[in-house]
């Protein structure tokens, strides 16, 4: 049976975001949750135009695993970058061969590795937001900063149902590839200070770390400049300063929010490190890359995060 709708895998803070933005297309949304499966309907909390708190209501079907049927055209894949594979391969058969898969998670690897699982005839699309949301209980989230989000083809198949067009107006990029690079930068700096130090976002500009912050963009700066970089060709042209403005912004916008990896951090929870420090330890040889190896190395031991601290703090 076939099902012409949007199957959303993962109701964390994006998950369910998304399920109300495609439910306002007027189609029938289904999410797929690990556990906690709720019952009723949606609620999005907002701010409105003066200020005021409002609610919104969608009616959303949410299901476990074991409820899956039928075949669905449209999947959103919205986990954590170290789950996109298995996610995918646990619901592939309930998917269209010539459907379309999405992906929005962070960091920069897990979108290729998943390639090599689709069916013969599936489009990739490749997404990434600066959206925030703040996730309240199993079927109620909570906007908390305003910001764009971008897909993106990473393959084109063959006789696919939608083509080049992705099914939802307005976020739609044709090189996704360096949306996904500057959204890593983003990530590459702001998330680790802010778990590593305990920190909201717009504290990484403040003193005493503002000096990494400084620093840690700068690294990346130069990275991006080399001819071993995987994807030097589509950010030659973004400058220090552009990516230090662009970076220090995000951090301005979300001051008040928790990054996704400070919260994975104070609930004992694995990271996405493997996907974004990580990406640049492996992209880099020894010591180009000393503050994201410092990050990636404070994340890979959580139990000595202390000491990790006083060492970046002595390092500026």
């Amino acid at each position: 049976m076939t099902k012409d709708e949007w199957l959303v895998v993962g109701n964390g803070a994006i998950g369910l975001l998304w399920a109300s933005k495609l439910r306002q297309l007027g189609e029938p949304v289904t999410v797929l949750c690990r556990r906690d499966v709720p019952s009723g309907l949606l609620t999005v909390e907002d701010l409105d135009e003066d200020g005021s708190q409002q609610s919104s209501e969608y009616d959303i079907r949410f299901i476990s695993k074991e409820q899956l049927e039928g075949k669905y055209t449209k999947v959103l894949l919205c986990t954590k970058a170290f789950d996109l594979v298995a996610a995918y391969l646990d619901i592939r058969k309930h998917t269209k061969k010539r459907g379309l898969v999405a992906t929005l998670c962070n960091g920069l690897g897990a979108q290729h590795d998943l390639i090599a699982h689709l069916k013969k005839h599936q489009n990739l699309w490749a997404g990434t937001t600066s959206e925030g949301a703040q996730k309240l209980s199993a079927n109620r989230v909570k906007k908390t900063g305003l910001g764009d989000t971008f897909f993106g083809l990473l393959t084109d198949a063959d006789e696919n149902f939608f083509g080049k067009e992705f099914p939802y107006s307005g976020v739609q990029c044709e090189n996704i590839e360096r949306r996904l690079i500057e959204k890593l930068a983003i990530n590459a700096v702001i998330n680790p200070l802010t778990a590593i130090f305990s920190v909201r976002n717009g504290q990484v500009l403040e003193a005493p770390i503002r000096g990494i912050f400084d620093a840690a963009v700068a690294e990346l700066a130069q990275i991006m400049q080399l001819s071993t970089f995987k994807y030097a060709e589509l950010v030659s042209d973004l400058s220090h300063d552009q990516l230090h403005n662009r970076i220090a912004n995000v951090a301005r916008l979300t001051s008040l929010n928790c990054s996704s990896m400070f919260e994975d951090i104070r609930n004992h929870r694995k990271t996405e490190n493997e996907y974004i420090s990580g990406f640049f330890h492996r992209q880099t040889s020894s010591g180009q890359a000393p503050i994201q190896d410092a990050f990636y190395a404070a994340l890979n031991d959580q139990s000595n995060l202390e000491m990790h601290k006083k060492k970046l703090l002595e390092m500026f």
